[in-house]
């Protein structure tokens, strides 16, 4: 520090003896700027400490948060840790520090506390922005595997979860095994105790949509939500980001559930998840919905519930449409069910909305509502 208070005092008395900016900085081996800011403090300032340097720090300091309230926080936070199932965010301590009848700390204070403490964590489901993106149906389900997961002693099972991307309503079904049969059955339980929606999205697992031996051959999750008039979207391959809801779901299901407590058997497990995703329903407050919970929000799906059906008997399939999100790359093709087609050269590098009209035997290629293509494609209809 002394060697540069020297170089500030020489900048100075060179520039008093006539010598040139640029002779000045070459000379002392600073920059331009350098040399002009010290020249400046020197003719504003002046006096024998014009070469000190100033603190930057806020003259008006920010006002800490009162130690009282502080430890509020962080207490609030330990025990809704400590309580099984519990999310410990910012807006459920907020919540929890009103029921217990105390005034709360705003959301923002609140996540100073939290990171002031390194009480923070952050989810791994991560985003992935890009091109415009066809989000704009309403009344949508989402639909997931998770897995496969093991039990002690090796016992493998799968997660089927099922969201209503409006409200965060959950259902979760642990299953053996991952057939459609199994996921179709499961799927109409959902609906029978909650509702049906306009639109069900799922990625592109094989169980969901069919046979890759007979690919224009659907299988019953799709023949189930045709014969109800619940469209079936199927988002790109390879980007899960796209059922975001409830990938981030998915998380907090691990985080909450499954990684905090061990499952003596299976049916231990079966036991035990209902008790989750009702108290999840009924506790857990998203940002998204106001801080309601999903039992708060009352959706549509809700008044259109799904009558008495025999899984067991065949599902024809007559008509309806189901839809596949794809991106078109430089090659110009569109890949359905196997089925490889060529589009125009306007649709490279964006996403386009093929959907399939069953009895009508036709794909339509569409973007932003307007039909670019109209294709053959002949299905087996009952």
């Amino acid at each position: 520090m002394e060697d540069e208070i020297i170089l500030r005092k020489q900048a100075v008395e060179l520039h008093l003896q006539g010598v040139p900016i640029s002779d000045i900085f070459h000379s002392l081996g600073r920059s331009r700027q350098w040399v002009h800011k010290w020249i400046n403090r020197y003719r504003s300032v002046g006096g024998d400490d014009w070469y000190l340097s100033i603190s930057t720090a806020p003259k008006r300091p920010r006002q800490r948060t009162p130690r009282k309230e502080e430890d509020l926080v962080i207490n609030v936070r330990k025990a809704l840790a400590g309580r099984r199932y519990s999310q410990t965010g910012a807006l459920s301590i907020m919540y929890e520090i009103k029921r217990m009848g105390f005034h709360s700390p705003s959301i923002a204070t609140i996540n100073r506390i939290l990171k002031r403490n390194d009480l923070i964590t952050s989810s791994s489901v991560k985003q992935k922005k890009g091109i415009e993106y066809p989000n704009y149906f309403t009344l949508v389900q989402q639909m997931d595997l998770v897995g496969p997961r093991y039990l002690t002693g090796g016992s493998r099972f799968y997660f089927q979860n099922i969201i209503d991307v409006e409200n965060h309503h959950v259902g979760v079904y642990p299953i053996r095994d991952k057939s459609s049969q199994t996921l179709a059955k499961h799927l109409a339980h959902f609906w029978t105790v909650y509702g049906m929606p306009d639109y069900l999205q799922m990625d592109n697992e094989l169980s969901f949509r069919g046979s890759n031996r007979y690919p224009r051959s659907f299988g019953i999750v799709v023949r189930l939500a045709l014969s109800q008039g619940v469209t079936p979207i199927f988002i790109p391959p390879s980007e899960p980001w796209r059922n975001g809801v409830i990938e981030k779901f998915n998380y907090n299901l691990a985080k909450y559930f499954f990684s905090t407590q061990m499952f003596s058997s299976y049916e231990d497990l079966e036991e035990k998840t209902p008790v989750f995703y009702d108290f999840h329903n009924q506790n857990h407050r998203y940002s998204t919905q106001g801080g309601k919970t999903p039992n708060q929000i009352r959706s549509l799906c809700q008044e259109h519930k799904l009558g008495p059906i025999n899984m067991k008997d065949y599902i024809p399939l007559i008509e309806g449409s189901v839809i596949f999100i794809r991106f078109i790359r430089s090659d110009k093709s569109l890949t359905i069910l196997r089925t490889r087609f060529t589009v125009k050269k306007e649709l490279i590098y964006t996403y386009v909305v093929a959907e399939i009209i069953v009895d009508k035997h036709v794909l339509l290629v569409k973007q932003d509502g307007i039909i670019h293509h109209v294709f053959p494609f002949v299905m087996p209809v009952d």
